[in-house]
């Protein structure tokens, strides 16, 4: 576990950055899929259900709660990802109500950033290293920038770097301005 801050816009840009949501989600399916089947049944799910920690009612502390109660909430849960009603949670459904759920912690939180303790491989968690990435390369980027200065230089840049990403966005808009 460890302390971090984050806000609204840490999720919403987890969330709409696809390729890094998407893939999240899809690992964590496949860690939750433990019969690798391809779908998740009630009893793969529950354990996931109860990271959740819906009965926990002060900073940590669980209270005694019915078990029949915990079982009717952990089912609703499951119901609420098993949008067909078929007893199984395919990915889609899983990745689906997980956006949802998101967006909701996001809208809740809104736009003051606040502390809170994550589990390492949360997908909260996964939307801090994001963000923390995305502002240490935007940190690089500028500081290459500032130390290239305004001359023209020529470089050979590896193809999936973010330098010829870089290049290839600002060239793009140069032929957008030019057209």
């Amino acid at each position: 576990m460890s302390v971090e801050v984050l806000d609204g816009a840490t999720i919403f840009d987890f969330v709409e950055d696809k390729e890094a949501f998407e893939g999240s989600v899809h690992d964590r399916f496949a860690r939750l899929d433990t019969d690798h089947d391809g779908v998740l049944s009630y009893a793969e799910m529950v354990r996931e259900l109860q990271s959740l920690r819906i009965f926990e009612t002060h900073f940590g502390v669980d209270v005694e709660t019915d078990p029949h109660e915990i079982a009717i909430a952990y089912r609703a849960l499951f119901g609420r990802f098993d949008r067909d009603s078929n007893g199984a949670v395919d990915l889609e459904e899983f990745k689906a109500e997980t956006k949802q759920m998101m967006l909701a912690m996001a809208n809740g939180l809104g736009f003051l950033p606040i502390q809170m303790v994550l589990e390492e491989d949360s997908l909260l968690k996964k939307a801090v290293d994001l963000e923390e990435f995305k502002a240490e390369t935007k940190q690089m980027m500028l500081a290459m920038a500032n130390g290239l200065g305004f001359l023209p230089i020529q470089m050979v840049l590896e193809e999936d770097s973010l330098l010829k990403k870089a290049v290839e966005l600002e060239s793009a808009k140069v032929a957008g301005a030019a057209a």
